[in-house]
């Protein structure tokens, strides 16, 4: 053993001061041969009296102090910190880039998903996680059913990346009403929040279910629109933006009509295409509402509508497919409400919450089909 050491001495001695002449030039020794770590690693041996020390190379030791002094020059690039400077200077660059254009600036791909994960790229209304547990307490309270909540998952497009939001319907089955509605969490015109995450998104349509039940809201105080109004879908609302863009329309009343009528506001196309879209909408709501009903009735829950862009554009541009989500999927056949190639995101939606409407009423009209047998026998 004592021989053995005496190898090892010799051979990293020789090493030692082979360096040393090679870093008269560099003026630097390797890490692993710097002062602290020879100290370290190597230590005088016990059995030897004469004034001259023997190195006795302990492996371990060596192995252990050439990890440490990695990880100590690693630490020693970082130790100036993040260059805040240069990331303050990229940001003024851009900001000026588009003051200059009147043009969002350029980025490309991995700048803006580096940009996703420093900041919310689309921001959160605030609201309190306790909507939920209110909501309930007072249905309860006042003998009411408890409330249903549908919820959805999608992927928002922002600065050509794509942002994983969620919105969720509150169904309010008593009074026949959906949250968040016009007038209960957004206005005409604006679109219906989203959030990050779902439970915020949740408590927000509690939030303003229990302000339409507790009558602290417009809707509830009568202050309601008329039907010919334009009214979007709780799921996805058309910014108004786009109408206030068209041509105006002319008035197609003759001029006796008038006279027997009164004055008439002209009617646009746009306000005529605005209404067919809003009874579609409110169709497409309905349709949403019966099949959070009936998924409760028959024990599969409420679906979410996993919609998102396509790969495939067609020469209408670009495509969107969807399907159902459910929480108890066992008996649900695979592809049950699954659609693809489909031209607008909304009308994907609609069309998974048909195909698994029509789904659930086959589905409930057996079981019936199937109880009734069973009772005749």
């Amino acid at each position: 053993m004592k021989h053995k050491a005496q190898l090892y001495s010799r051979f990293f001695t020789s090493k030692f001061h082979r360096e040393q002449k090679e870093s008269h030039t560099s003026h630097s020794l390797p890490f692993y041969l710097q002062p602290t770590s020879i100290n370290l690693a190597f230590h005088t041996s016990p059995t030897h009296h004469t004034n001259t020390q023997i190195l006795a190379l302990n492996p371990h030791i060596i192995q252990t102090h050439i990890y440490e002094a990695m990880a100590n020059q690693n630490s020693a690039a970082l130790s100036g910190g993040i260059p805040w400077d240069q990331l303050i200077k990229f940001a003024n660059e851009k900001k000026a880039e588009e003051e200059k254009s009147g043009r969002p600036a350029q980025l490309n791909q991995q700048q803006i998903i580096a940009i996703s994960q420093l900041i919310d790229l689309v921001h959160d209304i605030e609201v309190e996680d306790k909507w939920v547990g209110e909501l309930n307490k007072y249905c309860q309270q006042n003998r009411l059913p408890l409330p249903i909540f549908a919820p959805e998952t999608f992927s928002l497009q922002v600065y050509g990346t794509n942002v994983p939001r969620s919105r969720v319907t509150c169904i309010i089955t008593s009074k026949q009403e959906s949250f968040p509605k016009e007038g209960y969490g957004y206005e005409a015109g604006q679109e219906v929040p989203s959030f990050k995450k779902a439970q915020k998104a949740k408590n927000f349509a509690a939030m303003h279910a229990l302000r339409f039940l507790q009558g602290t809201g417009p809707s509830s105080r009568g202050n309601k629109r008329s039907a010919s109004m334009t009214q979007e879908s709780p799921s996805h609302t058309r910014v108004k933006a786009e109408e206030d863009t068209c041509d105006g329309g002319v008035s197609t009343a003759s001029p006796s009509s008038s006279k027997d009528t009164g004055a008439r506001t002209p009617i646009s196309s746009t306000t005529a295409a605005s209404t067919a879209a809003s009874i579609t909408a409110t169709q497409g709501l309905a349709i949403r509402e019966r099949v959070a009903v009936l998924g409760e009735r028959l024990g599969f829950g409420i679906p979410e509508y996993c919609i998102e862009q396509s790969t495939i554009v067609d020469d209408d541009g670009e495509t969107w497919m969807g399907r159902p989500v459910f929480r108890n999927d066992g008996r649900i056949p695979e592809g049950m409400g699954v659609v693809t190639g489909i031209a607008g995101r909304q009308q994907a939606e609609d069309l998974v919450a048909e195909k698994v409407l029509e789904w659930l009423q086959k589905e409930e009209k057996l079981r019936e089909e199937q109880a009734a047998s069973i009772g005749s026998v």
